[in-house]
């Protein structure tokens, strides 16, 4: 949303250079609620690398153990390659004042980065970094891409706020060198004041193969879109969660299979508030309960699932909660404020990214 966006683009500071590791003293233990008999015992320390950042970090993306993308305010992209001890710092020339609020990261070397407001563009690289090309722009002045999402290495999806009524999707199905506009006569007309958040590029989810969901805020109802043909076609379901105003609603979704997925989210204005933060859906998306005990502390702008500890994590300016049984309850970790948090599908790989610059990566250990 941009009420969202002109808000946040203030909330930027430069911060020393050092690496702290900061440790979690208390350990968290806890019963899992999947029918496994014995306890489990969840420790959690956050490494976080510090550095002269003068950016807004919000676009994260986590590769493997060894690399990780990250994007933000006043142009800047961030590549790790040693497992963030290091963090290379890049600049599209010619546009070194853009905000970055999503990237998506296929390897060291290839990376997609999206500047979501009016003109919007998308830039890529191949080369780690050295050069970026532009693959979209779009001028229209109601433009604002939320985030995209990708099923592979070559079929995407960005969504972008409501224009003359409908969201407005592009696809792409060639690692975003091309993308199209997906014809809006198969989505619902928007609400009056309906739109996405790009609180962290992950208020849009995919999963499969054509799978894809988003979620939305800022109406009298909160809805959740979701297709199975890749955005061709979409159907709505409101969800839970509250939308009093233009700072609340969903602000990201994450999904474990195709059927288990959770939405998170509050009022960005609203912190300590837990109240209708958080849903869970068992059939896909087509009904959503909400968590109205042990559900995530306060706003919350992320969530993640990963799928080598099982456990959902997710996150916010309020802090870090986890849930080792799907989303039904939640611990909360620490309350280090961040926009995003990442998790590499390889290895379990987790990083966060926020304001003032923070880059933190998060060590778990289960017994």
């Amino acid at each position: 949303m941009k009420i969202f966006f002109l808000l946040v683009l203030s909330l930027i500071l430069i911060y020393s250079c050092s690496t702290q590791k900061e440790i979690v003293k208390e350990k968290i233990t806890i019963e899992k609620s999947d029918s496994i008999a014995a306890k489990k015992e969840y420790s959690f320390s956050f490494e976080v690398y510090s550095k002269k950042i003068n950016s807004n970090l919000r676009g994260l993306s986590v590769v493997d153990s060894l690399t990780a993308w990250a994007s933000g305010s006043n142009g800047l992209i961030l590549k790790t390659t040693d497992g963030g001890k290091s963090w290379k710092e890049f600049k599209v020339k010619g546009f070194e004042t853009l905000d970055f609020r999503d990237v998506e990261a296929f390897d060291e070397n290839n990376a997609i980065v999206m500047c979501v407001d009016a003109p919007a563009f998308f830039f890529k690289t191949t080369d780690g970094g050295k050069s970026w090309k532009r693959k979209y722009m779009n001028r229209n002045p109601n433009i604002f891409f939320d985030g995209f999402a990708f099923w592979n290495n070559q079929k995407g999806i960005a969504l972008s706020d409501p224009i003359e009524g409908k969201f407005y999707i592009v696809i792409t199905d060639n690692s975003g060198e091309t993308w199209k506009e997906i014809p809006n006569m198969n989505i619902s007309s928007a609400l009056k004041n309906e739109g996405g958040f790009a609180a962290s590029g992950t208020s849009i989810t995919v999963f499969g193969k054509d799978l894809v969901w988003f979620g939305t805020g800022g109406a009298e109802r909160t809805r959740i879109f979701f297709s199975e043909d890749a955005g061709l076609n979409w159907r709505t379901t409101e969800v839970p969660i509250k939308s009093r105003n233009s700072s609340s609603g969903v602000f990201s979704i994450a999904f474990k299979d195709e059927l288990n997925g959770i939405a998170v989210g509050g009022d960005y204005k609203d912190l300590k508030n837990s109240i209708s933060n958080c849903a869970i859906t068992d059939d896909g998306g087509l009904s959503w309960q909400a968590i109205e005990k042990n559900n995530p502390f306060g706003f919350k702008s992320c969530v993640a699932w990963n799928e080598f500890y099982q456990i959902y994590f997710s996150t916010g300016t309020s802090g870090t909660d986890f849930s080792s049984d799907f989303g039904k309850s939640w611990k909360f970790i620490d309350n280090k404020s961040f926009n995003t948090i990442s998790i590499s599908k390889k290895d379990g790989t987790t990083f966060l990214v926020g304001e003032k610059g923070i880059i933190a990566k998060l060590n778990i250990n289960m017994k």
